[in-house]
């Protein structure tokens, strides 16, 4: 997905320049701030999850993922030169809970089928951030500015959700293949949870689509468009986003 190109909050701002070598732990700890970056930095990724591109949503499924690693607990263990990347806007990125989402806390059956089940026991679905871990993505994961949802480096499979990499795209965009393979085998892209998602999605949007150009087929574009639009907050209106672009752009 593309990356909007989101301005630091103030009041983020302000807290590293009086605490540079804060911890993760101190900045949640000031929930003024630590709310102003949740809110804000949800409009980065259209409020869908930077790795998976699921819809988030607020306290049940949703967090603020750190590309690279936020260890430390003082600036000069991040190296000379390196910012503190516990609390450096540019590393925080709006996340799903990468399938460990309560049930309890969903009254929809998809929102249960396609958030929760993954733990110790079920790694299969076990996703994104939860995936990744502290691993340092350098060589392993595409940096999220690097993506760009007009030109999709992975293929949808309609017959079962699946997605492959798109070598081509990969190409075009200089994204080495091996690290494009890298990146969709560590986060666990392709689990059978995320299929079902984007699958159920799929069908969806091609029910919404063959019922619009029944209707008026010279206008099916401006459902598209409004499929693909931010609203007035920055947000999506539906997830996979991605997925749409490559299906129907």
């Amino acid at each position: 997905m593309s990356i909007q190109d989101i301005e630091e909050p103030e009041l983020l701002r302000d807290f590293r320049i009086e605490t540079p070598n804060a911890t993760w732990n101190q900045l949640r700890a000031n929930s003024n701030v630590n709310n102003t970056v949740k809110i804000t930095a949800i409009k980065k990724t259209g409020g869908l999850c930077v790795y998976c591109e699921h819809r988030l949503i607020a306290k049940n499924d949703s967090q603020l993922e750190h590309f690279y690693p936020k260890n430390g607990n003082d600036n000069y263990e991040f190296g000379d030169g390196v910012p503190n990347r516990a609390i450096e806007w540019a590393n925080l990125y709006p996340g799903c809970l990468g399938g460990t989402a309560q049930a309890s806390h969903f009254t929809i059956k998809q929102d249960i089928d396609f958030r929760t089940g993954a733990n110790k026991r079920n790694k299969n679905r076990l996703t994104c951030g939860q995936k990744k871990g502290e691993t340092d993505p350098d060589g392993v994961f595409i940096s999220p500015l690097k993506l760009n949802n007009q030109n999709p480096i992975y293929l949808f499979n309609e017959a079962d959700g699946s997605i492959s990499l798109n070598e081509e795209a990969c190409t075009s965009q200089n994204i080495p293949v091996e690290l494009g393979t890298s990146h969709l085998t560590r986060l666990n892209l392709d689990s059978q949870r995320l299929r079902d998602a984007r699958l159920a999605l799929a069908s969806s949007l091609r029910s919404e689509f063959n019922k619009a150009f029944a209707i008026d087929a010279d206008n099916v574009g401006e459902l598209i468009d409004d499929w693909l639009a931010l609203d007035e907050d920055g947000i999506y209106s539906y997830p996979f986003i991605s997925l749409i672009f490559g299906k129907y752009t």
